[in-house]
């Protein structure tokens, strides 16, 4: 239920998929502050009315986000992997956007053919899914606005946030260079 309605606009080939972000989330969530060596495995599928229990286990310097059924056989499907420093700080230096944004190409990217790229290759991003509001893309970097939210439901960062913020790669690959 709540769940399914927090990832729904998120689908691949018309599917509700949790996002890769949403597990980086619930690792940050759980207490890691420093993230490697991360492996996605397994795609998770999320059904409107399925009984899914999905976990973050953490040992060892490592961790892995799994899912099995809520009256299942003990069976879990282990979605992402990898390390984490729980004791590293990320520092936040503060960035002059402005700057940023006169050292990138003067016009911004049309935020609609970024959409409708990912709609060619079977990732449908709906409303609750398309936060981004202006892009602007040089050959190595690249700059968002997103959309401000009216409500996170339930999360610290939403998904969606996290998941656009990250789709400003795709930006720089467009911009020429061929990669991000």
């Amino acid at each position: 239920g709540k769940l399914y309605r927090l990832v729904a606009d998120h689908t691949v080939w018309g599917r509700a998929v949790f996002p890769g972000v949403g597990y980086l989330e619930m690792v940050r969530a759980a207490g890691a502050a420093a993230l490697c060596d991360i492996i996605f495995l397994q795609p998770l599928v999320i059904e409107p009315l399925s009984l899914l229990v999905i976990e973050c286990a953490m040992f060892d310097g490592r961790f892995e986000v799994r899912s099995g059924e809520l009256e299942g056989d003990g069976e879990a499907t282990v979605h992402c992997s990898g390390g984490f420093d729980a004791d590293t700080r990320a520092s936040q230096a503060d960035i002059d956007h402005a700057c940023v944004r006169g050292r990138l190409r003067a016009s911004a990217i049309a935020v609609s053919a970024l959409y409708d790229g990912f709609d060619a290759v079977g990732l449908q991003y709906g409303p609750g899914y398309r936060t981004l509001a202006c892009v602007w893309c040089g050959a190595s970097d690249a700059l968002a606005r997103l959309r401000a939210r009216a409500t996170r439901e339930g999360t610290a960062v939403h998904p969606a946030d996290l998941d656009d913020a990250l789709c400003t790669d795709t930006a720089i690959a467009s911009s020429g260079s061929g990669e991000a």
